[in-house]
């Protein structure tokens, strides 16, 4: 069938046919898609590319001017905003920034800028956000293929997606439904962090499900008598939520998991059931984890991890210098424990001379010292990590990191003799 030189227009475009500015009107979110899935700040693609991709697309000839024209409009306007919200709506609108990127060189003319889509979320963000949600211990495979499935399609478009079937079913409600319960409990302790108020909190313990015979779950501990807590930050520490809070009246923090929190609502003064409860100032003790970023304040949960890394006992006054000693290539297990304020130092223990590593070389041994950390958490690291690490100092860790695998040693039962 002769054309005239011009591009027919496609069978499933048929409806559309005496409308064809229907389908112009599609170029700005055809042009963004094609930048978000082909291009980048290593490749970016020239109008000319652009026009003859929108051209494979829809089948109808764009001229190369009117796509570059808007091209330079989208960029224009992004960075001429002056009114910051307008800017942030169009950017959540396109789910990024339209990057211009200029290949003018002294003395040469004609040479066309090229372009990328800066995503909200990166590749490395969301990859991070897909480790997340991998190392979830609390959903499903369902659930976990299901997130990451839209999430990487939702940052990257389906070309990232592998298999047939790019986006998986939603699993029913009740594969659900400890996850909306435990984002109901962090949406509620959220807001109660950020707008300073107490909260009323059922924890939970895990035990025999006297419904389903082996199957364990989750039963209130005080449910007669809420815990009256202070909220002052939420922290992801290896693998698990945790609240940091004090309860009514005390000063000393505890650490409360989130998924064995059964319940949690705002705390109401007793004369004024409409009104909620303040929460108690700061204490002391967390103040050196608390910055105050662009006028807010804001929780270093790295910088508290360090010293407290196991979550397991909270105490100002139990810091300590303490010494391990490890294989050269096990200090990743210290950092991943103590992040990277610590030192390596020279080992002070003997070790055997013809011992080889992985590679068969000879194998070397470090001291780390820790500067600051919670007594009870490095005696439990080196219990946990017995067979990676050793204690060195002081000698109260010593003896009583000794002390624990001994009457862990005299629980094993005996077999044979």
């Amino acid at each position: 069938m002769d054309t005239g030189g011009k591009r027919s227009v496609p069978a499933d475009y048929e409806d559309y046919t005496e409308d064809l500015s229907f389908l112009k009107m599609l170029e700005i979110p055809l042009l963004i898609r094609i930048l978000k899935e082909e291009a980048s700040e290593e490749h970016p693609m020239s109008a000319a590319l652009i026009s003859d991709r929108l051209s494979e697309i829809t089948g109808l000839d764009h001229s190369e001017k009117t796509v570059l024209r808007k091209l330079q409009r989208l960029v224009n306007l992004q960075n001429k905003i002056d009114d910051s919200v307008l800017e942030k709506h169009l950017q959540l609108s396109l789910g990024g920034t339209m990057i211009e990127v200029s290949n003018r060189k002294k003395g040469v003319k004609h040479i066309q800028n090229r372009y990328y889509f800066k995503p909200l979320l990166d590749r490395s963000d969301v990859d991070m956000v897909c480790g997340t949600i991998t190392s979830n211990r609390y959903l499903s495979m369902q659930e976990k293929e299901y997130l990451i499935a839209r999430e990487k399609t939702l940052c990257y478009g389906e070309k990232y997606i592998q298999g047939r079937n790019p986006l998986p079913e939603k699993p029913r409600a009740a594969q659900k439904q400890l996850s909306k319960r435990m984002l109901g409990v962090v949406n509620t302790l959220h807001d109660a962090i950020r707008e300073k108020y107490q909260v009323d909190v059922i924890y939970g313990f895990y035990g025999e499900d006297p419904k389903r015979y082996r199957h364990p779950a989750l039963l209130a501990k005080n449910e007669s008598k809420p815990y009256h807590l202070n909220p002052y930050a939420m922290i992801w520490n290896d693998g698990e939520y945790y609240l940091l809070a004090t309860h009514r009246g005390h000063t000393d923090i505890s650490h409360f998991r989130i998924d064995r929190i059964v319940s949690v609502q705002p705390a109401v003064e007793e004369e004024d059931a409409v009104k909620f409860r303040k929460r108690d100032p700061l204490p002391d003790s967390l103040k050196p984890f608390v910055k105050r970023v662009h006028g807010r304040e804001e929780f270093q949960a790295e910088q508290y991890t360090a010293v407290y890394p196991l979550m397991a006992v909270f105490g100002e006054e139990d810091l300590c210098e303490a010494v391990v000693e490890c294989k050269a290539n096990a200090i990743g297990v210290v950092i991943d424990y103590f992040g990277m304020e610590l030192r390596v130092l020279p080992p002070v223990l003997e070790h055997p001379s013809d011992e080889k590593d992985i590679n068969g070389a000879v194998q070397k041994y470090v001291s780390i010292k820790l500067p600051k950390a919670q007594y009870e958490n490095v005696c439990g690291f080196c219990l946990l990590q017995h067979s990676i690490v050793t204690a060195v100092s002081p000698e109260r860790l010593v003896r009583d990191v000794k002390e624990g695998l001994t009457a862990s040693l005299e629980k094993l039962p005996e077999y044979g003799n």
